[in-house]
This record gives C-alpha cells, sequence and structure tokens, in this order.
C-alpha cells in the first residue's frame, strides 16, 4: 500500500532559490523580492532566468510562475556582491533600488557610485555614524554627534587629529539639530565641548569654549569660571545646592554644600579642604537652623547652640559649643552674661522615695514621710541634705510642695541597733496606729525613743505631745471594755435569752489565708477553706513552706518547690492537680512533674514560666507517666545553633520545655511511661535557639517513651519546634510552630503522627532523619540474576523464523532451551554452542541525566521500491535531498523480501532514491544478513527497511603466538575432539603425533608412517590416516592419545585419502579417497572410530572428491581441483548408508569443508588470481555461493561464531588469514613474517582460539581473534533507548568501545558493552516453522544461565530475604550512600520465612549509575523516623528565623533577599538518611499535595500526578483540560474524528480513520501530485512507466486515447497492432481510427 506524506499536498516553502537544487511541482521560492511556484520538477540551471524564461532555454513549457511581486531588502551595499532587480540596499543614508541585476563595485572605495546607473534611489535620509572621530573620512550626508550637537557633513574630508576635535574643521560641518548634553559630575582631565552640561556640587554649567578640565578635582570648575584677564569657560546655568549629610572634618566641600552639625544645617561659604574644627564664622554660614533634643545632659558630650537637654526635671537649651558645662551651674538665668546654657522649660522629674544615697538635680522631686519635696539645687549624696530636716537643709535646697500621709500600720517600736531591720525612724506625714486610734507624725524621730510611743507620747516639761498627733479614733478609745486594740480585731457579743447583747470579746484576726466561719454551736472563728484533698495551689505571693500549698490563700511560692513537694511523698500526694495563678514565674529548672499530676495554669496569656537567670540552656519540664502541663506560658530558654549535620540541619544549644525524664539512666523506671502519655495542652512557647517539646526514646529502654499535646504553639526563632528521636513518638492535634530552624523533627527512628498542625517560616517545616539504630533489620541480597536471557523480538520473512534479537544474551549458560510462540506454528531452535567472552548487552549510560540516549539520532521507516544484492530503491516519498545525510548509515531490512539484511550506506541519488549498499564486513558492494542468511539477488516492494545509526563494536583482540609441536616434520592435519569432557587438539605428520589437552602443551609421539588425516569421535576416540595408499598405514586411540595402536585403512597403492571426519554424535568416520585417476565414487567408512575400516556405499557418481564432514546428523562430501574443477558434492543422513547427489554453487577447486554454528562451509584451493569460491549450505543439500581472496585455501576451522581459512604460502597474498561470520562475508588479518606453508588448521569449543600447523616446521601458531559483535539500536524521537544484540561475538576479554555513526545527532550517546562467559548467540532454527507473520520468543527457565540484569527503573529482585516487608518501609543497598529507597508494595513474593525471594516496586527509580551489583547485601528497616502529617500547612517556610522573616513587613515589603529568606518549597520537607515525611499540605499560595504522588496548583489548576504510585491498569477513560507534549510546549486538548480537519488547530489531534478519509479525499479530488511507489485502482496497477493487472488480464480504455511520442517510442504488440490498421489519423467525418473503439 502506498505510503503518503500530508505535507505533500499543499505547496512546499523551499525559500531561497539555490542554483543545482532538485525542485519539485509545488515548490514555492523567493527570488529577488519576488514569490514564484515550480510547474514542474526540475533541477535548476546556475541561471533562474534560465529557468524562468523557456523560450530563452528552449524549453516548451516555463517552470516558474510568478506568484507575487515585492523587493528585497538587502542591507548595507557591499562590494563585489550581486545584485538583482528589486533588491533594495542602503548606501550612506540613501535608501536604493537596482534597475539592473548586476555584480557590484570591488571595493568600498569605489563604493555604489562605480555602479550609478544601475540604481534608483528610494528612499533619502542622512548616514548616522554616532560619535564624531578623529582621522575618519567623512562624505558629504554623514550626520555625527559632537557634544550636544548634531553636525551634517557638506564638504568631503578626513577629519583632524587633534584633540580640539570638530571645532578644527566646522567650515566642513553644519549644524544638522543642536542640544543640551548632560554628562553628569564635573571630572578633571576631560574634554569638554560646547554645550555640555556639567554639575560642580550644587550648581549646573554649560560649557561655552570647548577645553580639557584641570587636574585638580579640589580646584574644580573654579579655575575656567574666568575673571578680568580670561575668559570664562562656563556659564552658569542653575544655582543650587547639595546636601552632605553630617559634617566631618575629613572630607572636601564644594561652594553651597549643605551640612549637618549640631541641629543646625550649614552652607558651605568657600570650597575648602578637610578640617579638624567647625568654623562657623568663616567657612559655614547658619542655612537653617534647629532645635536637637539630646536627652538627658552628658558631661563627655560636645554640645553645640540649639542642642536641648534635660537635667533633673528642668530643659535646657546650649547657647554654645560646649562640653562639660553643667546646665544647672547658671540657676534660673535666662539669658546670663557667658551662660552656656538657659533654661527651657521648668518641671519635675519624679524620683520615688528620697534615698540618700541619690544625687538630686534641680526640679527632682522625692516623697518622705507623707511628704513631696522640689529640689531647689544641685543636692550631692555627700552633702547630707535631708528634706524636711531643718537640722541638715540648712540652705533651703528643698522646698516642700504638698502635704500628704503614708499609713505606715502597726506603730513599731525601733531597734536599738543602727543596721537591724527594725532600726528606723518615723517621718513627717506618716500615719500609725496604736491600741485602736492614729496618729500622725509631726517631727522626725526614732520610734526607740520611750516618750516616742503614740499613747505615751508627751514633753515631760510642756506635757505637749513633741512626735504624734491624733489622727483618728473611735468613740470608746478610753473605755475600759475597748477590745479592738489591733489592726483586724473583731469585737464579739454573748446573747442572752431574750436575744440581747450580753458582753463583748476580742476576736484576733486569724492567719493568713483564713477565712471567717460559723460553728456548729455558733461560735465564730477563723479556719482554712477551699481545700481540696490533692489540689495544690502556687502564686507569687506564696512562700515555700511545707504547710502552704493546700488552698489559694496559702499557696506555694515557686512550681518547682510544689513539684518536689509532691515528689516526696508520692503515695499520698499524687494523682495531683497544682494550680498556678497568674503571674510571672522565675525557675530554676530542670523541674520533674510527678506521675499523674498536671500542672495547670489560670489563663494561657496570664500564668508565664520562665528558667531563673543562668538557667536558659537547661530543659524546663520533665515529664512522667501521666503528668499533663496546660494553660500556660513558657519562655526565656536561650541559646544559638550548632553547626549543620550532612543534612545541613543544626541543633539548638539550648535545652526543651517538655521532655521526658532522663533521670538516673535508661534502666531507671521511675521516669518510664509505662500506663498513659504526658500531655501539654494548651501551651505556648517563646525562646530563642531552645526546643518546644523534646520526646527523646533512646532516654529509656522500656515503656511507651511518648508526649501528646494539642493546641501547643511553639514561637522559637532558630528552634526545634517538636523533636522525637531513637523511637520516641507522639500524636500532636493544632500544634503550630514559628520561625523555627526545624518545626517538626523525627530523628534516629522517632516518630511523630500530626493532625491540622502548621510550620510557618523558620529554615525547614518537617525532617526526618535516619533510624532506629537497635532495630534488628530485614535482612537481603540484590539477585540481578533471575531472569534469562531477554530477547527483544523474533525476526520473520512474513513465514518463516530466521533468528532472534536480545537486549540481553545471558550468561553461564551451557544448557539453554528457546520457546516461539505467535501465530505461526512448528518454529523450532536449539542452543548447541555457547558463547566465551561475548557481549551480553549494550546500555545506554547516564553521563548526562538531561540527555540520556543522546539527540537528533537519525531514524526513518518506509517501503522500498526495488532493489538487488547491493543496491535498495528508497520510498518514492523520501525527500532527502542531500546525499551526505544519508552515506555511512546504517540501512536495516526489518520486513518482508530481504528481511535481516543490513549494510552500510555507500551513496545514495535524491532523484532516483538509489542507495547503495556497502557490507560491514569487507567493505565490498552488497548487503550481509543479521543471521548470516543468503543475500537476495533482487528486493521488491514488500521490503520494509530503517535508516538508523551504524553501530560499531570494536572487534577482539587479535594476537598469534607460537608454540612446539615436536621434531621439524612435514606436518599435515590437525584436528580436535573431547576427551573425559575435555577438549583435545590433535596435530599429525605421516611419522607421528602431537597431542594437547589446552592447546598450550603439546606431547609429541612416534608413528612411522603411521600418521596424517586427523579424524575424531566422541570419547577420545582418534584416528590417523596415512594419506598416501601405498602404506595402508594408520593409528588409533580410544584414550585422547595417550595410548596408540596401529590400523590398516582399506587404501591401496593407487586409492589415496583426501580428507577424514568424525561424526560428534556417535562412532562413524568417513574418509574421501582418489584413484590413480584422480576420480572414484568410493569413500572408506569406519563405525568404531577408526579403529577399523572398510568401504562404505559408493557416492551417487565419480569424482575427484577433497574432503568429508559432518554437522547436524548429516555427512557431505565436496570435490574439485585446480586442474580438474568441479561442483559435485553429495550429501548422507544415515551415516554413509546411502548418498544424495548435490550440487556445489561452482565448478571449482574445492579443498575444505566444515561444520560450524549451523551450517556447512567450504573453500577452494585455487592457484588463479581470480576470487576464491566459498560455499555455504545449512543442510548440506542447497548450496549458495560466497567469495573470499584469491588463494589456495588448505584449511578452514570452526570456533565460538567465526570460521577461520588459511592458506598456503605460494599465490597472491599468502601472508593473510581469513575470518568470517556467516561464511559469505570475509575479512583478513595478517600473519607474521616467515609463516610458513599452512597444512591445517583447527579451532576450540570453548574458545576463540584456532592453531595453524606448517608443513615444514615443528611447531604451531596459536591465533587469537574472536567474533566481532554485531547490535543495533532503538531510536525514539531521536534518542536511542536501547541496543538490541545480534550477534554477541566471542573472544573479548574486556569490554570493547562501541561506536555510533550518524550524520545528524547533535548529542553523542554513552553506551557500555559488557561482557561474559556462557553467552547466547543466535538459535540454530532448526525449522522456521510456518505461518509467523507476528511472533515472539522466550528463553524457558530450564536453562543453567541468567542474564546478569542490572535493576533500574522502579523494580527491585531479592533473595534471601529474612522476612516480608511492608509499604513505607525503607531500603538501603550497601555501596549506595546518602539515597534511601522505599517499598511501594510486594509485586511477587515465593519462599518461606527466613529464606524469601521477591520482587518489589520500589521510590524512587534506581538509575543506571546507581544500580546495585548482584549478591549487594541490602537492609530493609521498618523503624526510621517519620513524620505523618494530615490537614498541615506550610507557610513561607525558608524566611528564616524572627529576625530575616521580619513579619509582618514581609507582606509589606516583601522577603529579604539579602538574607536569602525567600520562601523554599523544597524546605517544607527533608528526608535524609532513610527518614520519611508523609503529608497532605497547603502552602501560602494554597497549593495541596499528598506528598510527591498528588498535586495540585491552586493558581493554574494544574493536578500532578507521579505515576509510579498509582495502578493505571484498566483506565477506561481520562479527561484532562490540556496534555503539555514534552518539549515542544504543544498543548493537546482535542483528539478529532473530523475528516475535513476544518478547525486547522494546534490543539487537536486526528484519529487514524479522520486522517485516513482526508487523504482520501484529497486524492480522489484533484490537488498537488502525490509520491508513491505504485498506485492501485481496483485492480489495475499503476508503477513507473507501465500500467498492469496485478492478475492479469485486459485493460480497457472506454474512450480514446492517443498516443504521442517520437520514434522509437511505440513498440511490442501496440506497434505490431498499428501495421494492421488503417492509419494513425482520425477518419474523415470523424470515423473511428486508430485507438479508436
Amino acid at each position: 500500500m502506498a505510503e503518503f506524506r500530508i505535507d505533500r499536498i499543499r505547496f512546499n516553502w523551499k525559500g531561497v532559490w539555490t542554483a543545482s537544487t532538485a525542485y519539485r511541482k509545488d515548490d514555492v521560492i523567493s527570488y529577488g523580492g519576488k514569490v514564484f511556484v515550480a510547474l514542474s520538477g526540475h533541477t535548476a540551471s546556475a541561471d533562474f532566468n534560465t529557468d524562468l524564461d523557456f523560450l530563452v532555454a528552449g524549453e516548451s513549457t516555463p517552470k516558474w510562475e510568478q506568484m507575487g511581486d515585492g523587493r528585497q531588502w538587502k542591507g548595507d551595499w557591499q562590494p563585489e556582491a550581486f545584485y538583482k532587480v528589486n533588491d533594495v540596499v542602503k548606501y550612506r543614508g540613501i535608501l536604493y533600488n537596482c534597475i539592473d541585476s548586476h555584480t557590484s563595485a570591488s571595493t568600498l572605495t569605489v563604493g555604489l557610485e562605480g555602479d550609478d546607473a544601475k540604481w534608483a534611489p528610494f528612499a533619502k535620509g542622512g548616514n548616522y555614524l554616532a560619535i564624531w572621530t578623529a582621522s575618519t573620512s567623512y562624505k558629504k550626508n554623514d550626520l555625527v554627534k559632537y557634544g550636544g550637537v548634531l553636525y551634517s557633513c557638506t564638504i568631503d574630508h578626513t577629519s583632524n587629529t587633534v584633540e580640539q576635535g570638530l571645532e578644527v574643521d566646522i567650515a566642513n560641518w553644519v549644524i544638522y539639530n543642536k542640544s543640551d548634553n548632560w554628562l553628569g559630575a564635573w571630572l578633571e582631565n576631560t574634554r569638554y565641548k560646547i554645550d555640555d552640561i556639567i554639575r560642580y556640587g550644587g550648581n549646573v554649567y554649560r560649557c561655552i569654549i570647548g577645553h580639557t578640565s584641570n587636574s585638580d578635582i579640589r580646584e574644580g570648575v573654579g579655575s575656567d569660571l574666568g575673571d578680568d584677564s580670561t575668559a570664562a569657560k562656563w556659564e552658569l546655568v542653575v544655582e543650587g545646592i547639595e546636601y552632605k549629610g553630617e559634617w566631618t572634618g575629613t572630607q572636601w566641600y564644594k561652594t553651597n554644600d549643605i551640612v549637618r552639625y549640631g541641629p543646625n544645617l550649614y552652607i558651605a561659604k568657600r570650597g575648602m579642604s578637610g578640617t579638624d574644627n567647625f568654623d562657623d564664622e568663616n567657612d559655614w554660614g547658619v542655612w537653617l537652623p534647629g532645635l536637637g533634643f539630646e536627652d538627658i545632659w552628658n558631661a563627655n558630650e560636645v554640645y553645640q547652640p540649639g542642642d536641648i537637654v534635660q537635667y533633673g526635671g528642668y530643659t535646657y537649651t546650649s547657647l554654645t559649643i560646649n562640653i562639660g558645662s553643667n546646665p544647672s551651674a547658671y540657676g534660673l538665668e535666662q539669658d546670663g552674661d557667658g551662660a552656656d546654657w538657659e533654661v527651657l522649660v521648668r518641671g519635675y522629674d519624679m524620683k520615688g522615695e528620697w534615698d540618700i544615697t541619690v544625687p538630686y538635680p534641680p526640679g527632682s522631686v522625692v516623697r518622705k514621710g507623707g511628704y513631696l519635696y522640689e529640689s531647689l539645687l544641685n543636692i550631692l549624696p555627700v552633702e547630707l541634705v535631708e528634706p524636711g530636716d531643718p537640722d541638715t537643709d540648712t540652705s533651703n535646697a528643698w522646698k516642700l510642695i504638698q502635704t500628704g500621709i503614708q499609713w505606715m500600720g502597726e506603730w513599731k517600736e525601733s531597734s536599738t541597733v543602727e543596721g537591724d531591720s527594725a532600726f528606723f525612724q518615723y517621718y513627717l506625714g506618716q500615719v500609725v496606729m496604736d491600741e485602736s486610734e492614729t496618729y500622725v507624725c509631726k517631727r522626725q524621730h526614732y520610734s526607740n525613743l520611750r516618750e516616742a510611743k503614740p499613747k505615751e507620747d508627751t514633753d515631760i516639761q510642756s506635757g505637749a505631745q513633741l512626735y504624734w498627733t491624733k489622727y483618728a479614733g473611735n468613740n470608746e478609745t478610753s473605755a475600759e471594755n475597748n477590745v479592738l486594740r489591733y489592726r483586724g480585731d473583731i469585737r464579739t457579743y454573748g446573747t442572752k435569752d431574750d436575744g440581747s447583747t450580753a458582753g463583748t470579746e476580742r476576736l484576733a484576726i486569724g492567719n493568713s489565708g483564713q477565712l471567717l466561719k460559723v460553728g456548729e454551736v455558733d461560735d465564730l472563728g477563723y479556719d482554712n477553706l477551699f481545700e481540696i484533698n490533692k489540689v495544690w495551689y502556687v502564686s507569687t505571693t506564696g512562700e515555700d513552706l511545707p504547710t502552704n500549698g493546700v488552698n489559694p490563700a496559702t499557696p506555694f511560692r515557686t512550681v518547682k518547690y510544689a513539684c518536689q513537694f509532691l515528689q516526696g511523698n508520692l503515695a499520698e500526694r499524687v494523682p495531683a492537680t497544682i494550680f498556678v495563678a497568674t503571674g510571672v514565674y522565675k525557675e530554676i529548672i530542670p523541674m520533674v512533674i510527678p506521675r499523674d499530676t498536671a500542672i495547670v495554669g489560670d489563663e494561657l496569656r496570664s500564668t508565664v514560666i520562665m528558667p531563673a537567670d543562668g538557667y536558659e540552656l537547661d530543659d524546663m519540664f520533665y515529664m512522667h507517666n501521666g503528668s499533663g502541663l496546660r494553660n500556660c506560658t513558657l519562655q526565656g530558654l536561650s541559646g544559638t545553633l550548632g553547626a549543620p549535620n550532612d543534612n545541613l540541619t543544626r541543633r539548638p544549644t539550648a535545652g526543651a520545655y517538655a521532655s521526658l525524664d532522663p533521670a538516673t539512666g535508661v534502666a531507671d523506671t521511675y521516669a518510664h511511661i509505662t500506663t498513659k502519655s504526658p500531655y501539654v495542652q494548651n501551651v505556648t512557647t517563646f525562646g530563642t535557639g531552645c526546643i518546644g517539646m523534646k520526646v527523646d526514646g533512646d532516654l529509656h529502654n522500656s515503656g511507651n517513651k511518648s508526649i501528646v499535646a494539642n493546641d501547643f504553639t511553639q514561637i522559637l526563632s532558630d528552634g526545634i519546634g517538636y523533636w522525637a528521636n531513637g523511637d520516641g513518638k507522639s500524636e500532636l492535634v493544632s500544634v503550630f510552630t514559628y520561625y523555627c530552624h526545624i518545626g517538626y523533627l523525627a530523628t534516629a527512628g522517632g516518630k511523630v503522627r500530626a493532625l491540622n498542625g502548621n510550620n510557618s517560616y523558620g529554615d525547614y517545616g518537617s525532617v526526618a532523619e535516619g533510624f532506629d539504630i537497635d532495630e534488628v533489620p530485614i535482612t537481603a541480597t540484590i539477585n540481578n540474576r533471575s531472569k534469562q536471557a531477554q530477547i527483544y523480538q523474533t525476526y520473520t520473512d512474513n513465514d518463516q523464523i530466521f533468528g532472534v534479537a536480545y537486549t540481553h544474551a545471558g550468561e553461564g549458560y551451557s544448557q539453554a532451551d528457546i520457546a516461539f510462540t505467535g501465530n505461526g506454528q512448528g518454529a523450532v531452535g536449539i542452543y548447541d554452542e555457547f558463547r566465551n567472552g561475548g557481549v551480553r548487552q549494550v546500555y545506554v549510560t547516564e553521563e548526562d541525566s538531561n540527555f540520556i540516549g543522546g539527540s537528533n539520532y537519525t531514524f526513518k521507516a518506509n517501503k522500498a521500491q526495488i532493489g538487488t544484492a547491493t543496491q535498495l530503491t528508497l520510498s518514492g516519498a523520501d525527500e532527502n535531498t542531500d546525499p551526505d545525510l544519508y552515506i555511512g548509515q546504517r540501512l536495516f531490512i526489518y520486513a518482508g523480501k530481504g528481511a535481516g539484511q543490513y549494510g552500510k550506506i555507500s551513496g545514495f541519488n535524491t532523484v532516483n532514491k538509489i542507495a547503495q549498499i556497502e557490507n560491514e564486513t569487507s567493505g565490498l558492494p552488497g548487503f550481509e544478513h543479521v543471521t548470516g542468511q543468503p543475500i537476495h539477488a533482487s528486493i521488491n516492494d514488500t521490503a520494509r527497511y530503517y535508516i538508523e545509526p551504524r553501530v560499531v563494536v570494536d572487534e577482539p583482540t587479535y594476537q598469534i603466538g607460537s608454540q612446539s609441536l615436536g621434531a621439524a616434520n612435514p606436518w599435515i592435519d590437525v584436528g580436535q575432539g573431547t576427551y573425559s569432557s575435555n577438549d583435545m587438539y590433535i596435530a599429525s605428520h605421516e611419522n607421528g603425533v602431537s597431542v594437547s589437552t589446552d592447546g598450550n602443551s603439546w606431547t609429541e609421539t612416534q608413528r612411522t608412517g603411521k600418521g596424517g588425516l586427523v579424524g575424531t569421535c566422541p570419547s577420545g576416540k582418534i584416528a590417523l590416516v596415512n594419506p598416501n595408499g601405498t602404506t595402508n598405514a594408520g593409528s588409533y586411540s580410544n584414550d585422547g592419545g595417550s595410548n596408540w595402536s596401529d590400523t590398516t585403512c582399506n587404501l591401496t597403492a593407487t586409492l589415496t585419502a583426501t580428507g577424514v571426519a568424525g561424526s560428534t554424535d556417535n562412532d562413524v568416520m568417513l574418509m574421501t579417497v582418489v584413484d590413480s585417476g584422480g576420480i572414484t565414487n568410493v569413500i572408506n567408512r569406519s563405525t568404531d572410530g577408526g579403529n577399523s575400516w572398510g568401504s562404505g556405499a559408493n557416492l551417487p557418481s565419480d569424482s575427484n572428491y577433497q574432503d568429508v564432514a559432518y554437522g547436524n546428523t548429516t555427512w557431505v562430501v565436496i570435490s574439485g581441483t585446480a586442474s580438474t574443477p568441479s561442483n559435485i558434492a553429495a550429501y548422507s543422513t544415515d551415516d554413509g548408508n546411502s548418498w544424495t547427489a548435490t550440487s556445489l554453487p561452482a565448478s571449482s577447486a574445492w579443498s575444505k569443508v566444515v561444520w560450524g554454528r549451523d551450517r556447512f562451509v567450504a573453500t577452494t584451493k585455487k592457484t588463479d588470481s581470480s576470487p576464491a569460491e566459498t560455499a555455504v549450505s545449512f543442510d548440506g543439500i542447497t548450496w549458495y555461493a560466497g567469495e573470499m581472496e584469491a588463494g589456495e585455501w588448505t584449511g578452514i576451522a570452526y570456533a565460538q561464531g567465526t570460521f577461520c581459512a588459511v592458506k598456503s604460502d605460494t599465490g597472491s597474498q599468502s601472508d593473510v588469514v581469513a575470518f568470517s561470520r556467516d561464511g559469505f562475508h570475509w575479512k583478513n588479518k595478517l600473519l607474521p613474517a616467515g609463516f610458513e606453508t599452512r597444512a591445517g588448521v583447527v579451532g576450540s569449543s570453548t574458545s576463540s582460539d584456532w592453531w595453524v600447523v606448517t608443513k615444514d616446521a615443528g611447531q604451531a601458531d596459536k591465533i587469537t581473534f574472536g567474533t566481532q559483535a554485531l547490535c543495533r539500536p532503538i531510536v525514539g524521537s531521536g534518542r536511542i533507548g536501547t541496543f538490541i544484540m545480534h550477534e554477541p561475538g566471542a573472544g573479548y576479554t574486556d569490554n570493547p568501545t562501541v561506536t555510533l555513526f550518524d550524520n545528524t545527532n547533535t548529542l553523542d550517546v554513552t553506551t557500555v558493552a559488557e561482557v561474559a562467559n556462557g553467552v547466547l548467540p543466535q538459535p540454530n532454527m532448526t525449522n522456521g516453522g510456518t505461518g509467523y507473520f507476528r511472533s515472539q520468543a522466550s528463553i524457558r527457565d530450564t536453562g543453567d544461565g541468567y542474564a546478569e540484569i542490572a535493576q533500574i527503573k522502579d523494580e527491585m529482585i531479592l533473595e534471601n530475604v529474612s522476612k516480608l516487608p511492608g509499604p513505607g518501609d525503607n531500603i538501603s543497598i550497601n555501596g549506595i550512600d546518602g539515597v534511601t529507597y522505599f517499598v511501594v508494595k510486594i509485586k511477587e513474593a515465593t519462599g518461606i520465612l527466613g529464606n524469601y525471594n521477591l520482587v518489589l516496586q520500589i521510590s524512587p527509580n534506581l538509575g543506571r549509575k546507581e544500580a546495585p551489583e548482584h549478591g549487594e547485601s541490602v537492609i530493609i528497616r521498618q523503624q526510621y523516623s517519620q513524620i505523618r502529617l494530615t490537614g498541615h500547612d506550610f507557610l513561607d517556610i525558608g524566611t528564616g528565623n524572627f529576625s530575616s522573616t521580619a513579619y509582618p513587613g514581609l507582606y509589606v515589603f516583601g522577603y529579604n533577599p539579602d538574607d536569602n529568606a525567600e520562601p523554599k518549597q523544597f524546605n517544607e520537607v527533608s528526608q535524609y538518611n532513610g527518614g520519611r515525611v508523609f503529608y497532605t499540605s497547603t502552602d501560602q499560595d494554597g497549593n495541596f499535595r499528598v506528598g510527591e504522588l498528588f498535586e495540585v496548583e491552586q493558581s493554574t489548576g494544574t493536578i500532578s500526578i507521579n505515576a509510579s504510585f498509582f495502578e493505571l491498569d484498566g483506565l477506561e477513560e481520562l479527561r484532562l483540560g490540556g496534555v503539555v507534549l514534552g518539549g515542544t510546549g504543544a498543548v493537546v486538548r482535542e483528539f478529532s474524528t473530523d475528516p475535513t480537519f476544518a478547525a486547522n488547530s494546534n490543539n487537536i489531534v486526528p484519529t487514524q480513520k479522520a486522517i485516513g478519509k482526508y487523504v482520501q479525499s484529497r486524492v480522489s479530488s484533484g490537488g498537488s501530485d502525490l509520491k508513491v511507489n505504485r498506485l492501485n485502482a481496483g485492480d489495475i496497477s499503476f508503477e513507473g512507466d507501465r500500467i498492469f493487472k496485478v492478475l492479469g488480464g485486459t485493460i480497457v480504455f472506454e474512450a480514446p486515447v492517443s498516443i504521442q511520442g517520437g520514434a522509437g517510442t511505440v513498440g511490442g504488440d501496440m506497434a505490431a497492432q498499428a501495421y494492421f490498421t488503417s492509419g494513425a489519423a482520425p477518419a474523415p467525418g470523424g470515423a473511428p481510427g486508430f485507438g479508436d473503439d
């Protein structure tokens, strides 16, 4: 069926017309700005006009027709360029249109002017040449820029070379446009031109005279501004200022510079260099006065005018520049003469209680007793001036500003010992109570004075009160029954029978925290209330006493004491609750929360617990079994981050707020979590470089090792929010982390399960590292040898199978079986040899992970038209117009006639599509075959071919060494056999034999007259036959040549032996002979391995038989000599009991025949110089011709896939030995000098070695040369993904180099070829079967070899697995560091506990570089660090700690790039050394992810699925919004069945049926010509110049047919018929004529 290119059914744009190019009809080109379409196929002439003007060319029709007119832009005019009519060029600012085709002038100097008549101006403009330059040739109309002015050249000239520039040549220019030329800041030593604009200081100047500026930047423009004697070079454009910031003494300043000095702004009066002192008289003037508040006055500070300071309660303004001048020294003066300060505002500075040790500046206000005083002077501590004390305040330094009282409680008597805590004074205004009455102090005094007691305060002399005045009292203070004597006293009454009161009693106040209550008998008293068993209280007002804590009135003072108190008697005090009242608690940490005890704060924000000073690096709370922590804020831990580990994460130096208790060691069960996990609820932590909660399983050797938490918030800059280590574990609900270095961390097997949490800001979100090192892991070993050799495809000729292609040819085989399946039957293949040193596989490496397989490799598949043994006509649809694209590539016929043939393309004709082929072995013309089949002499259009890269595997090493056989003798023959399952090699001459079991050491035995030709049979049987029939003598051995006996050989003086061979299946041995006349039909036969000989059945005819061979249950004999050539041969399938005649391909001097691989190969011994014939037969019946180099080929042998032939040292090129894989195609290798006449050769069955014996020397030459491997690439999308082996080769000692030849690839593939022993070759197809249009093959498991297949991608095969793993388990492979794989699922499992064989699906995929070796140890761990997150939120992870995140500024000003503080999605989850994080999450953009499995991008709606984790088998329909294809960027949105292609869209892909209907419609309705090999219309075919019926028959033309052509164009039957017709023209009147019905 014809193959179509849809793009041919339309115009084909070919670009600019080029000479000698093959054009087809409908090709479209441009020429000279015009567009033309090809009217017929042709090869372009040298001149386009020749093809266009057909009359001039003598053609009958034109080849081109104009489609569109136009001009063609050619850019700048160039010398020596061919210009066509309508070409447009630019020359010196003018556009010209070519009006006469021509070749331009030869130099730029001549220019377009030299061809002025051939051009017409098209558009005129200036020729802008940018900046004016010296020594440059300028022409009229050139435009240049000089300074701020654009000039147009009026006179051709060369510019000057002087510094003054264009000004010197101003007569040659006119101003084209003028503008200012802004050059920025003024620079020294710079050439300035007129109208240049610069800035100097705050001023802007325009240059009015061209000049070079001075060299002193400090002088600046000053010297160029002109004076009385010099002209000004600049004019002031704008006067301005330039603000320079704070004044410094080292900076250079220019006029009008503005600086800030103190609170004022100053303007520079002149230019000046750096000065040590600020001169506000000569250098600077106040530009803008100001005030500057400088806070509290400092004696060491320099103050400038306008500075404002506070000193005491007064505010002062500086009047001068001063230092150390105390503001209070000037009192209240406003403008004192020479004063540095003046009072700006009088005010008060509240200083609290008066303290004799504190200095008080003016305006200070203190309280002493109940009075307030203001300091009027600067009072120093040493002055001991007490406010309100007339004895000390003699200078009136204090002023009383307010009287008042200060309640002091009960009056107390002072101690008499100064320094005692009870030694104190009473001050004015202080109020005390003394026996229910209150008094106010009216004089300062010590209370130890006896008369100073308020109730007894009387002056002995005057009787007046000296120190106290009664302030208030009760109505009964003088009554004897007054019982209210002290604060808190209560008066109680008794009752009479009638209810009236009776008597009073004093009830003193109770202890702190007690409440007043009525007893059972109505008695009144104080008692403790709100005491609940095992409920304890802590408050900032409490006291750490053993009797406290039982109620809110008498709480403990510290949380630590409360915990220790309970710990002292757990049996009686727990389970317990410790209520911690609102307040801030600074605790000595760590604190142990006893088992079954909860610490409960008043409220999350009001109860704050923090470490005491010096404990900021320690742990805070150790949690025990069933303990809890609720409703509080923990803060104050502060540390730093340590050095990064291998995962680049770090650990803080400060401790944890909540953690397990290390106690005295791991075995201390006192701290173990045995029945209930501790919990943390509604707690917030604040800190730096610390940990929120840490569950370290390594601290305990038993128990649950867990803590749970909910509503737990960690705000820890550079900290870790939650950390599970060892086999510690937690369940977390609504646990939030902010600014942490790591939000959640699991290490060494720690496990976390978290719901509805978040990790916000910080460096990392959730991190899992490592595994539990104490776990006993699952052990296993890598099994790379679980599979047999892998067959990629079979090869058929659409009927029989003739070969296979391997992706891996296996190794270690000595027995193998192959099975075929498909739509045929009967195919049988056997393996009767196995290659040592063969290439088991060639694979693509991953040197560059972005371009694995290279790029842009050639691959074309199409249908051939016709072919021969040496060429193939490619498809007519092939559009290659460049032969070099194909030459050197490999052409491979993959189906149809010629299937399996391949060769190198040596030539290609782009017109007739014929590709010339040469075989890759010898370089001679012709194909080869991948399995060595005969080459077809002709190929038809059933052939399908590939054009692909040519792959060459280096051939094995070729080397030769000599070995001694014994004495120098005319050695006659050499043979090979087996004995005791070992090879044996036998060389013989007429008088002896030499035997070797390894081919290296030989033992010679004399057999006088009884040696010669060699034959072997199984079990060590060897026969020697003296070819000279006169002696009729030979030798026999049945033990591999150790012992010999004499034999007779059924020869006579007229009957001479020519060849001997033994069966490999039994003890039959045959001997070819010739008589004295050179011909006979006799053949000798032995049935006992050569011990006795007799005559066998006669051959079918007389001939000069030269050799005999056995193979595949068949015997063959060949005949012919140089003097009497022959093609007679015969074969026997019954061990010589009967013979059937057959023929060789040519009559020649056939000399030797051998069986090897799957065929007989015969060679000739020719004495002329013509090529020597070879013959190949697969069954001994049908022979196919081959050829090799001319010469007398005297021996041939087979070993490991290759035939080796040697020849005598006479004739041409006798110094060569020839090798062939198939017997058809041969390559030669040189032999060393002096290598004498070759008598015979034998090959090894297990190695690529041959032993060649000579006729005249006592030595054998051992040749080592293996079989060259053959493989092909599988190319897809320009890349090579796979190599398939057709021939594994043999004899390689090292991995060979693989070379690819390709004409289009842009990046080379990198490969490795691996060598092994016991590799499978092509099977011997004893029966190709029938009906195999499609087929598959596989190697059965019955063989003893395997395929060493590197484990790549997502499958891992293990053996010796100790127990079954589960999904998610971690896999570590020895030798692969830093990568942890995990089990997705078990795909296959066999075996028993302790010894399972498994096939696992794993993730991530194994790459080729990581592929483990067979037998490599594997460890599978189930106790790996893991974090499982559900409904988790990641917010701006990567923005860092509190400082770098700069919340909330990041949402106003953006992320801080200087701190690398932008979000980093890859840090949201970090998995290292086996750690795993499983999560469903959202991020700051709302993107939803399910781990690495599934992702929804919120902004685009894009959904990403990790296909390796999903079973998509059985998926019937998948609806997608759009599929983006690879690197093309094309988006496929629809598959269409529309056969009209009406949408014309880049987003729609048509179905096969739609394409078929579209092509059908185009063919049936006209359109462009189709390029096809054959067109079938019903049963009529059109091919080349023929019209015919494939099945034969008559073609009827129902309309008149006109036959046109010159003489000789009509022949055959048509011509003959014409002789019997009336004429060639129609008859008059329209009567039928020749060709009419």
